[in-house]
């Protein structure tokens, strides 16, 4: 492939990547506004990486075959069939081999970024602390509740989901539980005709406003450790369980630290990147 044509092949690449990431369809089905915005922000990709590929960093990366092989199959996973892939490639005017050929460049391209990226040294908990302090704002954790539900609903084309049936029924768990809180997942498994059933009923962790205001309403009024009387939802019946609270406040220091140290350390080298790619 002469000079001209793999440049043309990077730029087609680009275009498809660019497509599939920013609208999730082909060329072909864009409108002319976004055909353009497609081309413009491929040939900005391209000559990027035209730039990056003639760096003296660029000269030191290698990528091997089995790197290619893999990448090209991640990509081809995406699509829902091979079929798929294959006529994304005719859309874009690409070939298997073009389209291999382009991946390699752009496997070469994030590598070379990664190492240029790699000389920035990570932050340091000193920075991050003060990134906390500085900040406290940005961790600020709402009230929380970690919270199961068993659920019961009403048919009346069934007898035993009839209304009053249900009803009792979940009133008779409720009562179970109470007294009994920890065979909550076992109860689940047996009663709740919910999916969550399989995972003894597990709703996760949860915030304000997440679930029908009935039951939001009672599981923010609930102890630790506690399961409610029946409530109603319009899927049905329920009982909750209210494993436990974490108030609102800020999140600890040493629960933030990694997190932000990792944030910043990626800020910096982005931003380093970026001024490496000005200067070249």
């Amino acid at each position: 492939m002469n000079a001209s044509a793999t440049a043309n092949a990077d730029l087609r690449y680009a275009a498809m990547q660019v497509a599939v990431s920013r609208f999730g369809d082909s060329l072909t089905k864009l409108t002319a506004e976004e055909k353009d915005q497609v081309e413009k922000l491929a040939a900005t990709q391209v000559a990027i990486q035209s730039k990056v590929l003639n760096s003296p960093e660029s000269a030191a990366v290698v990528i091997g075959d089995n790197d290619v092989n893999t990448e090209v199959g991640n990509i081809v996973a995406r699509f829902p069939s091979r079929e798929d892939f294959c006529t994304a490639l005719k859309n874009f005017d690409l070939t298997e081999d073009s389209f291999k050929r382009a991946v390699l460049v752009s496997l070469r391209v994030d590598a070379t970024m990664t190492s240029v990226a790699a000389s920035v040294a990570p932050c340091t908990e000193t920075d991050a602390k003060l990134y906390y302090y500085m900040n406290p704002n940005k961790f600020f954790r709402p009230e929380t509740r970690q919270a199961s539900h068993i659920l019961i609903t009403v048919n009346p084309d069934y007898p035993e989901n009839e209304r009053s049936a249900s009803y009792k029924r979940a009133q008779q768990v409720s009562l179970r539980l109470q007294k009994k809180p920890k065979r909550f997942s076992e109860q689940a498994m047996k009663y709740s005709e919910c999916p969550t059933a399989m995972n003894g009923g597990t709703l996760g962790t949860l915030k304000r406003g997440t679930l029908f205001p009935s039951l939001d309403k009672e599981l923010f009024r609930m102890k630790s450790g506690s399961v409610s009387d029946v409530i109603e939802s319009p899927m049905g019946f329920h009982v909750l369980y209210c494993e436990t609270v974490t108030p609102e406040g800020l999140v600890p220091l040493p629960e933030a630290l990694p997190s932000i140290q990792e944030k910043l350390t990626d800020r910096n080298r982005k931003a380093y990147q970026r001024a490496w790619l000005k200067s070249l």
